[in-house]
């Protein structure tokens, strides 16, 4: 009887370790999304993406761009890729990226692909 009840002890200990561990994984995953999620929307950042997503862009248009606004505009980009990068390695819940970011992110990278193109012509490495 001692042993039958030590072994279910034993295997709600692991129960709940395991909970934990998941609970503790999913908000941590979470925390990370709600610390980029405050980046994206950050002042800085809004503009970065407003002058992404207010004009079409061309080979020669992008050149007139002062080197300030092309900055800003690799900078929204590259919110945009890291956000990416850490869905991918599954650092976030894709739900809560999809659902709050998605639609932003794509109509950020169907503006961007002028930008991206120009860069895999320069570097010869695609973007």
């Amino acid at each position: 009887m001692i042993a039958v009840a030590s072994i279910v002890l034993s295997a709600i200990a692991v129960a709940f370790s395991i909970f934990v561990f998941v609970e503790g994984r999913r908000r941590y995953k979470r925390d990370i999304f709600l610390n980029i999620h405050e980046h994206l929307i950050s002042e800085d950042q809004y503009r970065r993406r407003q002058l992404l997503l207010s004009h079409s862009f061309d080979e020669v248009s992008i050149e007139k761009l002062s080197l300030s606004d092309r900055a800003n505009i690799s900078r929204a980009m590259a919110m945009y890729d890291t956000l990416g990068l850490y869905l991918r390695r599954g650092y976030l819940i894709e739900d809560d990226v999809i659902e709050m970011w998605g639609n932003a992110a794509y109509r950020a990278w169907r503006k961007a692909q002028p930008f991206v193109e120009r860069r895999a012509r320069r570097t010869g490495l695609p973007a």
